[in-house]
């Protein structure tokens, strides 16, 4: 029986767990979640932005939200969409992190 009730709270814990980390963290706990979601599965997970792009659906559905929900607006856990000049500006000029993809844009070093 100890057996049996050990083996059931090791799970009910990994699941908890499971829980909080998958859920709970990037929903509230994240600073990101404090932007407006595009879609409600948005702060979980990026399948929603995806099967928008592979639909063609991408520009429709992303204006949309930013219609609803303002100048910024998260797309996917660790993925926002900014629709103003300033904020623009802000992360293209502002020594945002970039991946290797923006070098093309290095013209003159």
């Amino acid at each position: 029986m100890a057996f049996i009730n050990a083996s059931v709270l090791a799970i009910l814990a990994f699941l908890l767990l499971a829980v909080y980390k998958f859920i709970v963290h990037p929903t509230f706990i994240l600073p990101l979640s404090r932007i407006p979601n595009a879609h409600w599965s948005s702060p979980i997970s990026p399948l929603w932005i995806l099967w928008t792009r592979y639909c063609c659906r991408e520009n429709r559905d992303v204006h949309a939200a930013h219609l609803k929900h303002g100048p910024v607006v998260r797309l996917a856990p660790n993925e926002l969409s900014i629709n103003d000049i300033g904020g623009v500006r802000t992360v293209y000029a502002g020594g945002f992190e970039k991946g290797q993809w923006y070098s093309i844009f290095d013209n003159y070093g």
